[in-house]
């Protein structure tokens, strides 16, 4: 009879154990601390169009400027590297990505290497007013990420499953908007240099 109870207790505390780690995926007390995120197939087939968009008009003035002795365009040169940040799988893969603490952590540092070449590029070169305006308002979302993956990374151990989807749907979308930014920054920079 005690042995009943013994199971019984131990198949409670084994079925709490689970149901703790499927609701909540960033559990201190989960082992592996991951989420599978479905990304929207439209706004992820509307991101991938307009990345590709921006790609071929960009990738020719980037071949070119490296045909040259130097380079003439550090601009142009750098976006190579912040696209980098714009084309993480979990952006835009049409698949079920997994998402764990260290995907974060690859987030953040793309994000980091990102926000460094926006202030050298706010530092080193001249640019029209307008231009700035625009590499403001680019640095200052990119700082925005930043705080959202770190409140996403260190602060979500007791969000509930789908408070941690929401934060994920929430970040794709300010990932999608931070990509327009920088497109309507290098246009205007690109518009001002033909107008110098």
């Amino acid at each position: 009879m005690k042995k009943k109870g013994a199971w019984k207790i131990f198949l409670g505390f084994a079925l709490l154990f689970l149901l703790i780690n499927w609701v909540f995926p960033y559990s201190p007390l989960n082992i592996y601390k991951s989420i599978s995120y479905d990304g929207d197939q439209v706004l992820i087939n509307d991101y991938r169009s307009e990345l590709k968009a921006f790609k071929l008009e960009y990738e020719p003035r980037l071949k070119q400027q490296r045909k040259e002795e130097f380079i003439k365009d550090l601009t142009t040169n750098d976006v190579e590297y912040l696209l980098q940040m714009y084309e993480l799988p979990w952006l835009v893969d049409k698949d079920s990505i997994t998402i764990t603490k260290k995907s974060l952590t690859d987030m953040e540092f793309e994000i980091n290497e990102a926000k460094d070449i926006l202030i050298n590029l706010a530092f080193h070169e001249e640019y029209s007013e307008s231009t700035k305006v625009y590499l403001h308002s680019l640095l200052t979302e990119t700082l925005s990420l930043e705080k959202e993956i770190d409140e996403l990374k260190h602060h979500s151990s007791l969000h509930s499953r789908s408070t941690i989807d929401l934060q994920l749907r929430n970040l794709h979308v300010h990932f999608i908007s931070n990509f327009k930014m920088l497109t309507t920054f290098y246009k205007e920079h690109l518009r001002s240099e033909q107008e110098a």
